[in-house]
């Protein structure tokens, strides 16, 4: 695919989402305290407000280029269907951000004093969290692309779309791994993957159309 290969040959763009996490992560406890009671009372919180803003930090990574480039034109035009670009478009922001953090999660739980247990849920969550957030930075991209200050428009358009997850997530990994908030994130992520790709292709043909 061709969103692959642009990954490949530029890693820049995850490592970029790889510094961002680990800097605001290492620096929160100097701010806070680095008492671990107190850090594994925040850490699964701070995992996923970190996690939401590195994805809305990568919402236009490559949107903005393709648009100029007239990529954008030729995926209206073309014969494959316009969901399943928008689909592989939200893959490759999840590639160069979600994919990441999650690798790089465990990590992130270790030096936030959580235990084994609760770094296992953390991971479960951001599996299920994480793709929801990059359909919806990818719609908001779609739906900002070519716009005057878009990089302000974006978020505050998508932002509170991603409130849900942040809250779900987080109260799983807090709530030990409580089935309830589980089945809740594992559907909207179904209801994400049906539903966003569809609304990012009409996005698209609004972008394209301007």
């Amino acid at each position: 695919m061709r969103e692959c290969k642009i990954l490949v040959r530029s890693p820049a763009d995850a490592v970029q989402s790889l510094l961002f996490v680990v800097m605001v992560v290492t620096l929160f406890p100097l701010a806070i305290s680095p008492d671990p009671s107190v850090l594994a009372g925040i850490a699964a919180g701070l995992i996923w407000v970190v996690a939401l803003l590195a994805a809305l930090l990568a919402a236009e990574r490559g949107i903005q280029a393709d648009f100029a480039d007239g990529v954008l034109e030729q995926m209206v035009l073309g014969n494959t269907p316009l969901w399943l670009l928008c689909l592989i478009k939200a893959f490759a922001h999840w590639l160069s951000c979600g994919l990441p953090l999650l690798l790089i999660t465990p990590l992130l739980g270790t030096m936030l004093a959580l235990e084994a247990l609760e770094i296992y849920w953390m991971l479960a969550s951001l599996a299920l969290g994480l793709p929801v957030l990059s359909l919806f930075c990818t719609l908001g991209a779609m739906l900002t692309v070519g716009l005057d200050r878009s990089s302000v428009l974006l978020p505050l358009l998508i932002a509170p779309f991603l409130i849900p997850t942040l809250i779900l997530g987080t109260q799983w990994v807090q709530s030990g791994g409580q089935s309830f908030y589980g089945y809740m994130l594992a559907a909207l992520l179904s209801l994400s993957v049906v539903t966003l790709p569809l609304a990012t292709g009409v996005a698209v043909r609004i972008a394209v159309s301007r």
